[in-house]
């Protein structure tokens, strides 16, 4: 296999991508700090101090093609992105519902094994633990009815 083209595509490719970092503007402006401590930034002189001196800042502006690049590849993530929302959403409706076991499986792992495939078992109740009840005691009665002449 020739690998000359291979070499000479990826030597085209690596000037094209070096090309594009050479696209961006150097740009400076002058800022102002201002308030307590200098944390405000300020693109004209601070009102409490005209006499303070303003700084130099130099950034880099992207030129348009770099713009217009950015904004395509943010509109194909976002193409891509709702299209695996879409599948996602299809195998979701697809997948058996049910309630998820503490372990993140669909029943514990005894009842998975005793389970006939293709059907989703209900796992049998445990027993109720027995209750204590309170004993029901007599109401007492108000002095001088019949119940309480005939108990004295």
């Amino acid at each position: 296999m020739n690998t000359a083209p291979l070499a000479c595509l990826l030597t085209i490719t690596l000037m094209a991508g070096g090309s594009a970092a050479a696209q961006t503007e150097t740009r400076s402006t002058q800022i102002w700090r201002c308030g307590p401590e200098g944390r405000e930034l300020r693109d004209a002189p601070c009102p409490e101090a005209t006499q303070r001196p303003g700084q130099r800042l130099d950034y880099e502006q992207p030129s348009a093609a770099q713009r217009s690049e950015a904004r395509q590849v943010a509109e194909r993530d976002a193409r891509l992105a709702r299209q695996l929302e879409r599948e996602r959403l299809a195998r979701e409706a697809q997948a058996p519902r049910g309630a998820a076991g503490i372990h993140g499986r669909g029943r514990p792992p005894e009842l998975a094994a005793s389970a006939p495939t293709g059907k989703t078992a209900k796992a049998p109740k445990p027993p109720k633990p027995p209750q204590a009840h309170k004993p029901k005691l007599a109401k007492p009665q108000p002095p001088g009815s019949k119940a309480s002449q005939a108990s004295g």
